[in-house]
């Protein structure tokens, strides 16, 4: 994940949260320049997962060879992936995805 902006304190700049990795951009760059970089760099750029809208970013991307989800279909994954946790008592059974099981695959879930 990359976000714009800055981090809270200079030491969250770049994580590893198992395998999702949170980074944001050095001042004077914007996430896209960074998640360009970080695909252009990739040894095995089909590893990585990247979630965008923008269609520029979305394009060059994919053509890198990294797998690209819109950010609708990265909240639809999302509310997938919450469905399969407990409901709290009373609640509503989410909608459920057709083709989620490809994405858990990808993400490491159940």
């Amino acid at each position: 994940m990359v976000f714009d902006g800055h981090p809270l304190r200079d030491d969250l700049a770049a994580q590893e949260l198992g395998p999702v990795s949170v980074r944001v951009p050095p001042p004077g760059t914007d996430a896209d320049s960074l998640i360009r970089e970080l695909v252009e760099r990739a040894a095995r750029p089909a590893e990585l997962i990247v979630v965008t809208s923008d269609k520029a970013l979305y394009s060059y991307v994919k053509t890198l060879g990294a797998a690209v989800m819109r950010a609708h279909e990265w909240n639809a994954l999302e509310r997938r992936i919450a469905s399969r946790r407990p409901a709290p008592p009373g609640g509503e059974k989410p909608e459920k995805e057709d083709d989620i099981e490809g994405w858990l695959k990808k993400f490491g879930g159940d």
